[in-house]
């Protein structure tokens, strides 16, 4: 693999392990890319705004060049500070949003560059926030009904979001994408939108070739990435990830993306 351009991870459950850290060994093999001259770079469904800061805490923002949020409705290049949006949820199907849902029982949220807001404050919402670094504004999110966003979340228990997962299966939304991307989270995007799209515009912006990217990811907003590059389903990863993926590697507690690395001598 010697042709590889650039290196994606998602973040929850592929780089960091299940205690919220990136290991040494990890931290490590992302070093060695550089040294290599190889990109690196976070793609995830969390806001870039907020990831900026916190590769600070992982102790790897000095090898971090891009940062790709919103599974793929942005990125940053942290060479050169410039933001890049495409594809936006338009805030007018947000009252649609809550009524084909209404049945549940949720808490909803959008990230705004440097905040975080939500319906009303719970703890779901208090915990991404502070995970995030990012201060919570409580407002209904009738602010955004005419607006344009990168996405909208459900908060809910594990129950209760694969009951909004069933639902969204069942049912079809011309206006809007739904997708699962954690136990406790389910979030609404353009109907456009993945993080494969994401990484389509951004090679386009980088001239570099589609076939020169490997990402690393375990969960559902990770299906189009994996699907469509050099995929590589972490072990811990959901099933329909590892199906499509051309890779697997160990799980996200046993340094599989530098496990990978290593194997596949691309460090």
């Amino acid at each position: 693999m010697n042709h590889i351009k650039l290196v994606l991870v998602d973040i929850d459950g592929t780089l960091l392990n299940d205690n919220g850290i990136v290991t040494p060994k990890t931290i490590a093999a992302i070093k060695k890319l550089k040294e290599k001259h190889i990109l690196f770079g976070i793609a995830t469904g969390r806001t870039p705004y907020a990831v900026k800061h916190l590769i600070k805490d992982w102790k790897i923002d000095e090898y971090v060049d891009i940062i790709m949020g919103f599974n793929g409705g942005c990125y940053l290049d942290m060479r050169t500070q410039n933001m890049s949006s495409c594809y936006l949820l338009d805030g007018k199907y947000i009252p649609m949003i809550f009524n084909e849902f209404k049945e549940f029982h949720f808490n909803a949220g959008i990230y705004d560059q440097e905040s975080f807001h939500v319906l009303k404050e719970d703890d779901f919402a208090k915990n991404i926030a502070i995970k995030n670094k990012l201060p919570l504004v409580v407002d209904g999110l009738k602010p955004y009904y005419h607006k344009q966003i990168e996405k909208m979340i459900f908060m809910a228990e594990k129950e209760e979001i694969q009951k909004i997962s069933q639902h969204y299966q069942m049912n079809s939304h011309p206006h809007y994408r739904g997708v699962q991307s954690t136990a406790i989270l389910f979030e609404f995007l353009n109907p456009e939108l993945s993080k494969s799209k994401g990484i389509q515009k951004l090679c386009q912006d980088l001239h570099l070739p589609l076939d020169s990217i490997l990402t690393f990811g375990d969960e559902l907003n990770d299906y189009e990435m994996i699907k469509d590059y050099i995929g590589v389903a972490m072990g811990n990863a959901n099933p329909q990830i590892k199906e499509v993926a051309k890779y697997i590697t160990t799980s996200n507690n046993e340094d599989g993306i530098a496990q990978f690395l290593i194997s596949q001598q691309i460090i």
